[in-house]
């Protein structure tokens, strides 16, 4: 039956499976989406580092000019 099925044109129709490396890349692809994920999170984790260490100089700095202990 395969044989006998054709298109508008009049030529038979050839059956074209996937190719293999469409699987290959699928995988690729979650693989980057997750490394991503893990460079963003380390990324929001660096900024509140740097601005915890910021706000904690910003503290230093006005118990230095104010001469007193917070």
């Amino acid at each position: 039956m395969p044989g006998k099925v054709v298109d508008l044109k009049g030529k038979p129709h050839s059956e074209v499976k996937p190719p293999v490396s469409d699987f290959w890349f699928a995988q690729v692809d979650v693989r980057l989406g997750r490394i991503e994920f893990m460079v963003t999170r380390l990324e929001r984790q660096i900024w509140a580092v740097v601005c915890g260490c910021f706000g904690l100089l910003v503290f230093e700095i006005v118990k230095a000019l104010s001469g007193r202990a917070l």
